[in-house]
């Protein structure tokens, strides 16, 4: 009985650990001490950064916010920037910039916490968090730049600060050279982490029927955590089992309308929405592992039918024949030409395990920004392996041959083509190996 309650308390509550994953990883890995403490990947997000499915292809800011430390909690953005404010069970709160109320003319962001009854002052975007932690996510295009120069912008216009402290110093750090481990634990440590968010945020946050299911185990907020060596033994296997079933639902998808085309092999992040809600009014609980086990941010302007507003994004973890893709053969995408993208595409690849950036000797990102080969009809072929034909070397994907991998197409600014899926793109063609 303590095995299939530990097991389900894994399932449910991946994405809260998932947020405080990253959160705490930032504070001890990367040095954050406060929420004006703002990271920058200035020089893109690599492998030492495993991020659930994070990109390469974008400069990323990312904040931490503690609304129980620091009470109310303004976010000021500039014009042109874009990012997510998620609670502290990762579920969304505002968009900012263009999907955002400050409709991409940036602002101040007021973010209040749970039960906040004092002043609110005026010219603030005013959000009421459900719980104590947030994380915020910023992304700048074109005019960031790279380097020094993306520190230096960011720098220039994006501070975080308690409403009564506005003087409070910001540092800005290049994190891109920094290791970290931003991922939830998969072995019986993850509940000891767990009662570390129970203990931090207001029951208000969680349901009465998930606190029960968590006193039954342990943890119950004001007492203290002590697992006998039965019940962590009960954790170790539930976290393995857990692991597994979310595995199941990532790389085995029983959706029966998972495939975004359905002659394609190419599979929805969110299969539904980002409420995850079936239309029954009941949670849709497989959908909401599918997207958190593989990925972080939730924003519904991630699933956009307005063209060229937001991002999409496709998963595809098996050739044209039905075979998980492997690091060991030689692969062929053709994207069509025409990609229904009023900003940019991309294609990355990614470690099964992780999640994250795929570890190899190469490039791991193809797209419209890196200037792919280009074929007389406008296609693009993309290669996958150690090698590519004579001429194409910039459009390889060099993969890790001891390892599978999966790919990410993302569409940034996703238009008619895509949202009315009149543009159609192909599976993988295994070509070697």
């Amino acid at each position: 009985m303590d095995l299939q309650r530990a097991t389900q308390a894994f399932m449910d509550f991946f994405p809260h650990m998932s947020l405080y994953a990253i959160i705490r990883s930032q504070a001890r890995d990367l040095g954050f001490e406060t929420s004006s403490d703002i990271g920058v990947m200035a020089d893109f997000m690599n492998t030492n950064q495993p991020f659930l499915t994070g990109n390469n292809s974008t400069i990323y800011a990312v904040a931490s916010i503690d609304l129980k430390e620091d009470g109310p909690t303004v976010v000021e953005i500039p014009p042109g920037m874009y990012g997510t404010a998620n609670d502290a069970a990762f579920r969304y709160l505002t968009d900012f910039g263009a999907t955002g109320p400050d409709n991409g003319e940036g602002g101040k962001y007021l973010f209040l916490p749970p039960g906040y009854d004092g002043d609110v002052p005026d010219g603030y975007f005013v959000l009421r968090s459900n719980g104590h932690r947030i994380w915020a996510m910023m992304r700048g295009f074109g005019e960031v730049g790279t380097g020094e120069q993306a520190l230096d912008w960011f720098s220039q216009r994006l501070k975080v600060y308690p409403l009564d402290a506005p003087d409070r110093t910001s540092r800005y750090i290049n994190v891109s050279a920094v290791g970290m481990n931003p991922l939830p634990p998969e072995d019986g440590s993850f509940f000891a982490m767990l009662d570390q968010i129970i203990q931090h945020e207001p029951t208000s946050l969680f349901s009465a029927e998930q606190l029960g299911r968590l006193a039954t185990l342990g943890i119950e907020k004001g007492k203290p955590f002590a697992p006998d060596a039965r019940m962590q033994g009960i954790f170790d296997k539930a976290a393995q089992q857990g692991t597994a079933m979310s595995r199941a639902i990532l790389y085995a998808s029983r959706e029966p309308d998972i495939q975004y085309w359905p002659d394609r092999k190419w599979e929805k992040m969110f299969v539904r929405n980002t409420e995850f809600i079936r239309d029954s009014g009941a949670a849709d609980i497989d959908a909401r592992t599918l997207w958190h086990y593989q990925a972080i941010v939730v924003s519904p302007n991630l699933i956009s039918t307005t063209p060229g507003v937001g991002s999409a994004y496709l998963t595809a973890f098996r050739d044209a024949e039905n075979n998980m893709l492997m690091g060991d053969a030689s692969y062929k995408l053709t994207v069509p030409a025409n990609p229904p993208v009023a900003r940019f595409w991309a294609v990355t690849a990614y470690d099964p395990a992780t999640r994250g950036l795929l570890a190899s000797d190469g490039a791991i990102t193809v797209g419209s920004q890196t200037d792919p080969v280009v074929n007389a009809d406008g296609s693009v072929d993309l290669y996958f392996g150690q090698s590519a034909p004579e001429g194409f070397e910039q459009n390889l994907i060099t993969t890790n041959p001891d390892k599978g991998f999966f790919v990410v197409f993302r569409f940034y600014g996703p238009t008619e083509g895509y949202i009315e899926k009149t543009w159609v793109l192909n599976d993988f063609e295994k070509i070697g190996g």
